[in-house]
């Protein structure tokens, strides 16, 4: 007897089935699966059926059988047309084994430790920005520094100061090309122009090769040992490949970084009792810095700020859906699978299911603290960066930029937000929409402001534990 199909989610409109209604907020499409079919449903898009597969068990049954039953290669049309087919996931699995080998020493943590320098100084560059007072928009400003950050690190303080501002408009309309939903060959104006973007920046990537090879750099930087690497039977690497490999970890790093740490920083400006948790460990891990000094081991002993990010990508991924291409027929619970159907996992929803997390939609960063009893660190529950062989390969680059950039922003300034925090409309990144302003005005660089100054005159209590 043949196995039934994923249960339909019901509304589909005649023709488009659920696209009109996934275009305009996946997300809640996604819930009301969960809601109604449980932790596999399909969706119907223009006749394309969408498996869905929600929580930790099928999260991961979709990183182990992907190369195998499952195809990354076939589910992402789009990262082909923004990069080559040939190229890293949608390679074949031994060549991409070996360009992910080219990147992957560049993220140990030998390598780490001569980023985070690089991270303080542009953070306190968006500090000398802002001044001591004012407001600014979460991501029109965080998100320029986390580019920043990424030309600095991987292509060199001189290509940052001479082109970074340029690199980052063109990047911009790059990333456009992400496309989900829209069929590729439709010439939208974001297709044109990430394509004319991706011209422009192969030309400003191979022109720095080329300098740099005629003039390298010693010691070597990111750069330097990208352009001088070779596959481990001695072949060099092919410049097209360089070049991709720079755009692919730019274009990754700034479509997460930016919408985490955005998210992260409105969460905590939320939640000021583990904002203040926060403040009292920089306090203890770093004192009164200004953070100019901050190193790899005082990062990494910042366990609560990880605890605060891991929260928040758990309750804001911002790749809210991750796909795959059926290879073969899948048998799944009782239900097929069928071959050349799509199969998605849902961050966005598998993130707040109550079967796997206590409490699901409040804020509470100790639920992932080993040391607290009632922890929650299952296996494949928190998938925000992926999973598998495919996993995020800069995910400690990201989270490492992240802790530099609040731990700056949180020692200089007392902050609130202005604005409603709601995710962005539509099927693209999943960033807070704007406006999303905060207001901001100068700390005392011991932790303390001039109220809490004010007050320790009085004996009101100790400045470094007061609330924000």
């Amino acid at each position: 007897m043949a196995s039934a199909a994923l249960p339909l989610l019901d509304g589909a409109a005649p023709l488009i089935g659920h696209l009109a209604q996934f275009f305009r907020d996946p997300v809640a499409v996604l819930k009301r699966g969960y809601r109604t079919r449980g932790k596999l449903f399909a969706l119907n898009m223009m006749g394309r059926r969408m498996n869905v597969m929600l929580g930790p068990e099928h999260n991961r049954f979709f990183f182990e059988e992907t190369d195998k039953l499952l195809s990354i290669r076939e589910s992402m049309p789009f990262f082909l047309k923004m990069f080559s087919p040939d190229f890293y996931s949608f390679a074949e699995m031994d060549e991409y084994l070996r360009q992910r080998a080219i990147i992957m020493p560049r993220f140990k943590a030998a390598s780490m430790k001569q980023y985070v320098p690089i991270m303080a100084e542009e953070s306190l560059n968006l500090v000398a920005r802002l001044g001591d007072a004012g407001e600014f928009d979460l991501i029109p400003t965080l998100g320029p520094v986390v580019m920043d950050i990424a030309a600095h690190s991987f292509m060199g303080r001189e290509f940052h100061d001479q082109l970074g501002h340029q690199f980052f408009d063109l990047f911009r309309d790059f990333s456009g090309g992400m496309e989900f939903v829209l069929p590729l060959w439709l010439p939208t104006p974001k297709m044109i122009k990430s394509q004319r973007a991706k011209k422009k920046l192969h030309v400003i990537l191979q022109s720095w090769i080329d300098k740099r090879r005629a003039a390298p750099l010693d010691p070597p930087d990111f750069f330097q040992t990208m352009i001088e690497t070779r596959y481990p039977d001695g072949r060099p690497v092919a410049d097209e490949i360089i070049r991709h490999l720079i755009l692919l970890l730019v274009w990754a790093g700034h479509e997460t970084t930016a919408g985490q740490v955005s998210w992260a920083l409105a969460d905590l400006l939320q939640s000021p009792t583990y904002l203040q948790v926060i403040r009292d460990e920089l306090a203890t891990v770093i004192g009164g810095s200004d953070g100019h000094d901050l190193s790899w081991a005082q990062a990494v002993a910042m366990e609560k700020m990880d605890l605060a990010l891991r929260e928040t990508e758990r309750l804001h991924p911002v790749a809210f859906m991750l796909s795959r291409k059926a290879n073969a027929d899948i048998q799944r619970e009782g239900y097929q699978i069928r071959k050349g159907d799509f199969v998605l996992l849902a961050p966005s929803v598998s993130h707040r299911m109550e079967e796997t997390f206590r409490n699901p939609d409040a804020y509470d960063p100790e639920r992932f603290n080993p040391a607290n009893p009632d922890a929650q660190i299952e296996s494949n529950s928190l998938i925000g960066f992926g999973g598998g062989v495919h996993r995020c390969a800069g995910v400690n680059f990201a989270r490492m930029e992240m802790k530099v950039l609040l731990t700056v922003l949180i020692q200089h300034y007392d902050m609130e937000l202005l604005d409603e925090v709601k995710p962005i409309a539509g099927a693209g990144t999943y960033w807070p929409a704007q406006p999303c302003r905060v207001r901001y005005r100068k700390r005392k660089l011991d932790g303390s402001t001039g109220a809490d100054i004010a007050a320790l005159a009085q004996g009101a209590g100790c400045p470094a534990h007061s609330q924000t």
